[in-house]
């Protein structure tokens, strides 16, 4: 294998100096005449800081006194704050910025980011003096019509996105998507009169840009990707981009967008990672999405052309492109999955992506894996059994450390740890109960995993302790990680209030026969519960020795139905009663989602017991 050569050496070929010493390896202990890090012109080392994180850059200041320093001169945890601030606005009130470094006390920045991640984890643990404050549709971003209700929502820094649809079955099924600004607590845009459910939404704040997928009915069209702007404009729909295939339509089957990313040495404002199936084949695209002005003169080469409303467009091979100031799509990777695989779940950053594979219908007995991939030279790096069959997978998450891995949880509450780079399974650790719904969701908690994962009417959260290894002997075994239950919050308490509301959105159109969904769910159980007995009766006491086999194809498919009678009786029970539908969390919130379109908030930094119990203190 090659091996890369060491700063000195790349700095020395690049000022064409004669190199005598012999090729370094990085992986090497430093030698006589190596160049370290204190070396380095404080203007690089400045470099190098910015991109560390703060737990990495508190384990390097302890190393010298001059490390000390030059951190301090740096004002790397000054700029932590700025970052933390920009990225989680509503921490604002806790932080002054105004304040000077030697007002702040004897750890200055440092002591205020430290002492706030403490007082957030404190708010968060399991204890009787803090407890959340939490509210049912009080907030500003609950506001919703009468014959509508709130399906879906997401939630990242300073935007809260609500999409809301019909609100029993007899409305029309118009969408809409809403964007609230948690500064001012005000809309400040609203995308309404879709006829396609957004699905997979995902934004960028920075780039003040929103992608979501638009399902096709018609089997030989490909799925749509739209494209509006975040915030308020008088034209906010920007493109519609067609993921354009051979043989049926692409299916578009999970949707992640990240800021700032690097193909190589080219930084990317925004790319969309866009998993996709058609004609029985699985691909990976990574597209590049940029704001851009389109005119004649600056795109020459398509035939521009005029619609009925005046407006002028260029045709594409993936959709019309409108004059103005648009946004650019550029495929800068693509990756084959060489299995008839549909792929689910995915995560990506500058260096891995991952993504798991769901069993298509027509192959209901393969198993889960999890494929990882390479971004560097965009390939697929390892391919590993990651589930058994049936169980789906809810949430994944990177997390970058020494060394990298990837946590994921699924349907069979087993939550696992994948190390990247060597391709195996680090864990396999049960959660505190059974989950058997999607709201699942994985937060970074100033370096800590952190995880919020449902039932139908409780969240439960919890962390994984990192790093991995606490010797350098436990890395030859496989090990179980250090998993601390933080707290549950639930919705029962709330829950006798929405069945009213639930029924009332169940209810037929008028014209179709009532039919009671307790009745229908008792007969489909019945039904279930026949089949299993049939079963049952062929596998107990085998007369014949040569029945062996036999009896354990019929054990096998008695396991099989006695899974899904399991799966269908929570899934019917949860779409009948009232039951959580999906959940988001910051550092100080958790949002919980209802079928019935409630939203309740979990507050942990606003309840009136947490600030009486620190005056006391």
């Amino acid at each position: 294998m090659a091996r890369r050569i060491s700063f000195k050496q790349q700095l020395l070929f690049r000022t064409s100096m004669d190199v005598d010493a012999p090729i370094g390896n990085p992986e090497d202990p430093p030698g006589d005449g190596d160049t370290n890090i204190q070396q380095l012109p404080e203007d690089c080392l400045g470099l190098i800081l910015d991109l560390l994180d703060p737990v990495t850059v508190a384990t390097l200041e302890k190393t010298s006194r001059h490390m000390y320093s030059l951190i301090q001169t740096h004002q790397y945890w000054r700029r932590a704050l700025k970052k933390l601030v920009l990225k989680h606005p509503y921490l604002g009130h806790k932080i002054d910025m105004e304040t000077e470094e030697e007002d702040l006390g004897k750890e200055g920045c440092k002591g205020v980011y430290k002492n706030l991640a403490k007082e957030l984890n404190l708010f968060w643990k399991k204890n009787e003096k803090f407890k959340p404050l939490t509210m049912r549709n009080d907030q500003y971003f609950c506001e919703k019509d009468e014959r509508q209700k709130i399906v879906s929502m997401k939630v990242t820094g300073n935007y809260f996105i609500t999409v809301l649809g019909p609100r029993t079955r007899s409305d029309l099924a118009v969408y809409s998507l809403r964007v609230f600004d948690r500064n001012t607590k005000k809309k400040i845009n609203e995308i309404s009169n879709l006829i396609d459910k957004p699905e997979y939404l995902a934004f960028s704040p920075k780039y003040n840009i929103m992608v979501a997928k638009s399902h096709e009915t018609c089997p030989s069209m490909p799925d749509t990707l739209n494209i509006w702007t975040l915030e308020f404009q008088s034209d906010p729909f920007l493109r519609a981009y067609h993921l354009k295939s051979s043989g049926l339509g692409a299916r578009c089957t999970a949707l992640v967008l990240k800021e700032d990313i690097f193909f190589g040495s080219l930084k990317k404002d925004c790319v969309v990672m866009c998993p996709t199936r058609y004609n029985n084949k699985s691909v990976v695209r990574f597209l590049a999405l940029t704001r851009a002005s389109f005119c004649p003169d600056s795109f020459p080469a398509g035939a521009w052309k005029t619609d009925s409303a005046g407006d002028r467009f260029v045709k594409t091979n993936n959709g019309l492109i409108y004059e103005g100031h648009k946004v650019a799509v550029e495929e800068v990777g693509r990756v084959h999955i060489p299995h008839l695989v549909q792929l689910g779940v995915a995560d990506f950053t500058d260096k891995w992506a991952i993504l798991f594979s769901e069993a298509p219908k027509e192959l209901p007995d393969r198993n889960i894996h999890l494929i990882v991939l390479d971004m560097a030279n965009m390939s697929i790096r390892h391919i590993l059994k990651a589930y058994e069959p049936r169980i789906a997978v809810y949430g994944a998450s990177l997390h970058q450390q020494e060394p990298d891995v990837a946590v994921a949880v699924g349907k069979d509450g087993y939550l696992k740890v994948f190390d990247l780079d060597t391709g195996r399974e680090l864990t396999n650790q049960r959660v505190p109960k059974p989950m058997a719904r999607t709201n699942t969701t994985i937060i970074d908690f100033f370096g800590t995993t952190r995880f919020m994962l449902g039932s139908i009417t409780d969240i439960h959260v919890f962390d994984l302790q990192f790093p991995l290894y606490p010797n350098p002997e436990a890395k030859l075994d496989r090990i179980e990680r250090r998993r601390e239950h933080i707290r549950t919050v639930s919705i029962y308490g709330e829950v006798w209030d929405m069945v009213e509301e639930r029924n009332i959105q169940l209810a037929p159109p008028p014209g179709v026969h009532i039919l009671d969904p307790l009745m229908q769910l008792q007969q489909n159980l019945a039904a279930l519960n026949q089949v299993n007995q049939a079963i049952e009766a062929n596998i107990v006491r085998p007369e014949l020795p040569e029945e062996a086999d036999r009896v354990e194809q019929l054990m096998v498919e008695f396991r099989a139905v006695q899974q899904r009678i399991h799966d269908l009786n929570q899934e019917m029970e949860a779409r009948i009663s009232v039951a959580i539908e999906a959940v988001a969390a910051d550092l100080s919130h958790i949002f919980v989602l209802t079928n019935t379109g409630d939203i309740m908030t979990f507050d942990f930094c606003e309840s009136s017991p947490i600030d009486e119990s620190i005056g006391e203190d």
